[in-house]
């Protein structure tokens, strides 16, 4: 349980990511060993396999100084009324949805989470046009299935909120009722003065 009203980071976020950049470096380098095995490495333009590894060292040098950059941005907040995301290196992002506007509340847990002990909450909402959309994705926090229940507990206390769409559907009904209505009554109009013509001819 997460406790309300105060921020919180997704604390195995930060060796999810390097994890990844291990698996990235691996794969560089075993295509890298494959190429010299093989004897294309040799046969290339020297300076190909030499701007290749510096781009590759410029890369993984960025990642390595962002994901602990990234992870001291990172945080989650539970607040009464919704869930709040912060994050940004050079720009600051904050993303907030309602819990009344939240329809849907799943878990998700790859191979490389599974080795990191982490998982994933991803928040769906209900978008305009009654399309369904992934709003926020809460990543790389080890009690995934806790955050699920207590944003589901937060959902039941709150009466959804209606979608553009449904209101949309609405005033189409009122209106098709209205104009219902009013067919009905010309059609009493029209009966009056049928039997009026008829007693006026008699």
């Amino acid at each position: 349980m997460r406790p309300q009203n105060e921020w919180f980071q997704p604390e195995q976020l930060r060796r999810y990511y390097f994890t990844f950049e291990v698996i990235a470096l691996a794969i560089v380098l075993a295509v890298a060993g494959l190429l010299a095995v093989t004897g294309v490495l040799f046969e290339m333009n020297p300076l190909v396999p030499l701007v290749g590894a510096a781009i590759a060292l410029v890369a993984f040098g960025y990642l390595t100084w962002w994901i602990p950059a990234f992870y001291r941005t990172a945080g989650y907040r539970f607040t009464d009324d919704e869930v709040e995301y912060r994050r940004g290196v050079f720009f600051q992002q904050k993303t907030t949805v309602p819990y009344n506007r939240i329809t849907n509340v799943g878990i998700s847990q790859g191979p490389i989470e599974r080795f990191v002990n982490a998982g994933a909450v991803g928040i769906h909402t209900a978008g305009y046009g009654g399309q369904m959309g992934a709003e926020l994705t809460i990543g790389g926090v080890s009690d995934f299935e806790d955050i699920q229940e207590q944003i589901l507990d937060r959902v039941r206390e709150r009466p959804a909120k209606a979608t553009e769409g449904e209101d949309t559907v609405e005033t189409v009904e009122s209106r098709t009722d209205e104009g219902e209505e009013s067919t009905e009554m010309l059609g009493e109009l029209r009966r009056i003065r049928e039997l009026l013509e008829q007693g006026r001819t008699a």
